[in-house]
């Protein structure tokens, strides 16, 4: 199964380890779905996250580290 990660889901899984969104960004390189991206969508999750820092309980290091993987 191929996948996209919607913005509003990245973000929802670095406010909180609560929900189905962070349960999905756990299965990240698993063998459960392959994900595509392109590099503009990984520049949007970059933007919105790091305009959100204050929101979240992340630095921008730890934002650049998770953007990396």
């Amino acid at each position: 199964m191929q996948i996209v990660i919607d913005t509003d889901v990245f973000i929802s899984a670095l406010r909180s380890r609560q929900g189905a969104s962070y349960k999905l960004l756990t299965l990240l390189g698993s063998d459960k779905f392959e994900t595509n991206v392109s590099v503009a969508l990984v520049l949007e999750y970059e933007y919105v996250a790091k305009r959100q820092v204050d929101e979240i309980a992340l630095t921008e290091h730890d934002i650049d580290d998770i953007i990396d993987y």
